[in-house]
């Protein structure tokens, strides 16, 4: 399938993802802190694929340890505010950025980076 000048091929959806909202707790001393939902979460399947060559040095020179691009399905109710963990909640992801591929609300391409524990 060629969606906006990308060859997408469904069947390369085929990495088990937990996607959750954001939610602002307070730690000890007042502190605010946004952690995954996992109340909420819900999963999907995607084409995981972390970052390499040119796209790795202009993650590190951001200073950013592990990044990835993460197509899947399109979902109305995802936006940049949302978690993503492909290891059963274990470690989990930011939301950079997303694009709806050719504005057709069939896939999702997100762009992300993994979240640093204080």
């Amino acid at each position: 399938m060629n969606l906006n000048g990308k060859t997408i091929n469904p069947g390369d959806l085929r990495t088990k993802v937990l996607l959750a909202p954001r939610t602002v707790s307070t730690e000890t001393g007042g502190f605010p802190k946004a952690v995954p939902t996992t109340a909420s979460q819900v999963s999907a399947w995607a084409k995981w694929t972390n970052v390499h060559g040119a796209e790795a040095w202009s993650a590190t020179a951001q200073g950013i340890e592990q990044a990835a691009t993460v197509l899947i399905r399109y979902r109305s109710t995802l936006d940049e505010s949302w978690y993503i963990s492909k290891d059963n909640g274990v470690s989990w992801f930011e939301i950079v950025s997303m694009d709806n591929i050719g504005e057709r609300s069939e896939y999702i391409e997100l762009k992300v980076k993994r979240v640093r524990v204080a």
